[in-house]
């Protein structure tokens, strides 16, 4: 008997969800695997993002892992969204939803959870409210809440099923350790990093050391030799200028010299209690002029901290304007057709060691080309540099300087979208 047209409906559709519920299992068994593949934060974002994609077809996805320089969960990576549309969503690190998710280990569906959305603090509301977040699940990785991952569609019938919220957070679990790992690798890698610089910097100055006294006496000799030459030759003659070019250059080469044994003297510091928005604000006048002729907008952006009394370092302000001097020219240099540079300083504490004392966090911010990835991580090598014309050793001195402040320094870029100069200084007890 050929079967009725309703069996073959019911046929057709039980096949259908089998395939369906098949496929998914598939997703998940790689989604697992493809998290023990990844160390590479950046890779491993972009394959959980893609997974829960494919498993929950979202219009909308943000991962936030946790910054720990601004005790906040940040925008890591994203899709269904533009990047104007992030632009200051920032989760607090003990605020009240990040309380919520350590507690229940569980989603957070706004839509469902009234009573939970009311009681999350208002900022965490606009958030929410702003990326039209359908559902919120942690990244947890023993007891440690690692990240959020935010979901939204403009489906109107778009949302999970009790199972496939659960299947989320049994997923969102295992991607919390693994984004845990990917983050303790990417510090770990940066401690060998400083640690490599370290060697090198030294090798350099054991080097630059070893050769300045036999270098700098013939330049000396040079030096002299086309002085008394040039005296020799009138103001119009050809000759004179072109001793006065050789002048230069053996002053250029003697500057070399000098940069590379700062790189190995530790150097007296002047030590005195500073105030270092004033000190940046003084170096920010300095570049003013040659920031309007590049059509260079300078943009401040100081937090009420800075004017109280305490709000200071210990530190030699001659060493620290050169420190702020230098970046701040990178960066004009780094815009050539004109952009902006935005110059922000606030009181920072460091989120793991609640009883440490409170830093200063200065960035300077450019919306020039960026800096490649592979090139981060040499950017404070001596002798690194993407500059026609240069020495490659104006980071690497910035950086000894501000490590002599017992400070922190460090560059971050996303390719196309400018470059971000950070610095932490302890501030006076």
């Amino acid at each position: 008997m050929i079967p009725s047209m309703g069996l073959r409906g019911t046929i057709r559709h039980a096949l259908h969800r089998l395939r369906h519920r098949r496929a998914k299992q598939q997703a998940v068994r790689e989604f697992e695997r493809s998290l023990a593949l990844f160390v590479d934060l950046e890779a491993l974002e972009a394959s959980v993002a893609a997974r829960i994609k494919e498993l929950f077809d979202p219009d909308r996805l943000v991962i936030l892992l946790l910054d720990r320089a601004s005790a906040s969960y940040l925008p890591a990576f994203y899709f269904g969204l533009a990047r104007c549309d992030l632009d200051g969503v920032t989760l607090a690190l003990h605020g009240r939803l990040a309380r919520w998710f350590l507690v229940n280990e569980n989603c957070l569906v706004p839509s469902r959870d009234r009573g939970v959305l009311e009681y999350l603090d208002a900022a965490e509301q606009k958030v929410l409210r702003r990326l039209k977040v359908a559902l919120c699940a942690p990244l947890l990785s023993q007891n440690h809440l690692t990240g959020m991952i935010l979901l939204g569609s403009d489906q109107p019938d778009w949302q999970l099923s009790r199972n496939d919220a659960e299947l989320l957070q049994h997923l969102a679990n295992q991607a919390g350790l693994a984004f845990r790992n990917a983050v303790l690798y990417r510090e770990q890698r940066q401690r060998l990093d400083r640690l490599h610089r370290a060697e090198r910097l030294a090798a350099v100055g054991q080097l630059a050391a070893g050769v300045a006294h036999e270098v700098r006496n013939p330049l000396t000799a040079i030096r002299s030799t086309m002085q008394y030459l040039g005296q020799g030759f009138a103001a119009k003659d050809p000759k004179h200028d072109l001793v006065a070019e050789l002048i230069d250059e053996v002053d250029r080469i003697n500057s070399t010299i000098s940069s590379l044994l700062s790189l190995s003297r530790a150097g007296d510091l002047r030590v005195a209690e500073i105030d270092p928005v004033e000190l940046l604000d003084e170096t920010l006048q300095l570049v003013e002029i040659q920031a309007r002729k590049q059509d260079v907008e300078i943009k401040r952006r100081y937090s009420a901290h800075h004017r109280e009394p305490r709000f200071q370092v210990m530190g030699d302000a001659g060493q620290l304007k050169q420190v702020f001097l230098n970046l701040i020219l990178n960066a004009i240099q780094a815009m050539p057709e004109g952009g902006r540079i935005t110059v922000t300083a606030d009181r920072w504490h460091p989120a793991q060691s609640p009883q440490a004392k409170d830093w200063i966090h200065i960035q300077i911010a450019d919306t020039g080309p960026g800096i490649a990835p592979e090139q981060l991580r040499t950017v404070f090598d001596p002798f690194f540099t993407t500059k026609s014309e240069g020495t490659g050793l104006g980071l690497a001195i910035c950086h000894r300087i501000v490590e002599q402040h017992e400070g922190e320094i460090e560059l971050l870029s996303t390719e196309g979208e400018g470059a971000t100069a950070s610095i932490r200084l302890p501030l006076v007890e």
